[in-house]
């Protein structure tokens, strides 16, 4: 594996229109601190996270564990940003996919208040579980899982829009998992590993 994690790009027959700026999913930075702190002010936002960074200390710290993840080989975390003629904009959400060994990998996301009602979510969402379909890296082949609290209908609704029908209703559990959350695992096929691609082309 890499030692620097990719950054992503939309494929432009995903954006809703020719003059919707197209998203480029990024490793998150110390410059994204400030737009961290802020995101994480909002009270929808605050209702459905475990984890609340309310100092930016806290926000570093948080960049440090999504760095050390992506390290590790167990998480890829991504800003999601706008690109503009003149550049990306400030992070407008979150995703990340994680998992280790060769079960099903975790994806889980979210999106700013201005961000929202914009398919952000979704269109993020959709270019990573492209990734982790289909191109080369620590999670390639596995099948992308997707959670969330039971409530939060704007995340039910992203999973269901892009290929992930709801499979399971998981138990509350504190203080790991302290409600119950739905389970939408993806529906599409996914591609064998490299290795295993490798293995039957031989």
């Amino acid at each position: 594996m890499s030692s620097t994690q990719p950054s992503l790009r939309e494929t432009p027959g995903n954006r809703t229109a020719s003059s919707t700026p197209s998203l480029l999913l990024r490793p998150w930075t110390y410059e994204d601190v400030e737009p961290l702190v802020r995101h994480h002010r909002d009270p929808q936002l605050r209702a459905w996270l475990a984890t609340h960074l309310d100092t930016t200390r806290q926000a570093r710290a948080w960049v440090d564990a999504q760095n050390a993840g992506w390290s590790a080989g167990t998480r890829a975390a991504f800003a999601i940003v706008e690109t503009t003629a003149v550049g990306g904009t400030a992070p407008l959400g979150h995703i990340a996919v994680t998992g280790e060994g060769a079960a099903a990998v975790r994806v889980g996301y979210w999106t700013a208040p201005q961000a929202r009602g914009r398919r952000i979510a979704s269109r993020a969402l959709t270019r990573v579980a492209r990734w982790v379909a289909d191109e080369d890296g620590p999670f390639a082949g596995r099948t992308p899982e997707l959670v969330h609290a039971v409530g939060n209908e704007g995340s039910c609704r992203t999973a269901l829009a892009c290929g992930f029908p709801l499979t399971a209703t998981l138990p509350a559990a504190p203080p790991g998992r302290p409600r119950a959350q739905h389970l939408h695992t993806a529906a599409v096929p996914r591609t064998p590993p490299p290795a295993q691609r490798a293995a039957r082309a031989a």
